[in-house]
């Protein structure tokens, strides 16, 4: 039986020392690291979508409430980590535009 645990799909803060000193070399390998960290959330989330796929029946015997999709809901998921990877994408690409300016 696959059990899988979701916490808020959020981008992280980043260390707070790396923003006081405005290190944009620091900042922008923060956030790259964290738009790999949230592109493989949704590449989980996804693969969890597809279990629940080939074995609906195991979902029924879950805590979870029947009323709960499953599929969707770990695709809703993966979206929702998708969207957070791009945006910290874009974080990342301006802290090293920024690099050079500062």
């Amino acid at each position: 039986m696959m059990v899988g645990v979701v916490a808020c799909a959020v981008i992280a803060s980043p260390p707070q020392d790396l923003v006081a000193k405005n290190d944009h070399a620091g900042l922008e390998a923060w956030y790259v690291k964290e738009t790999a960290h949230l592109r493989q959330r949704a590449k989980d989330m996804l693969v969890m979508a597809e279990e629940y796929q080939k074995n609906p029946e195991a979902v029924s015997r879950g805590v979870l409430s029947p009323k709960i999709d499953m599929v969707q809901h770990c695709q809703s998921l993966a979206a929702i980590y998708t969207k957070a990877a791009d945006e910290a994408e874009v974080i990342a690409r301006a802290h090293r535009d920024m690099k050079g300016h500062s």
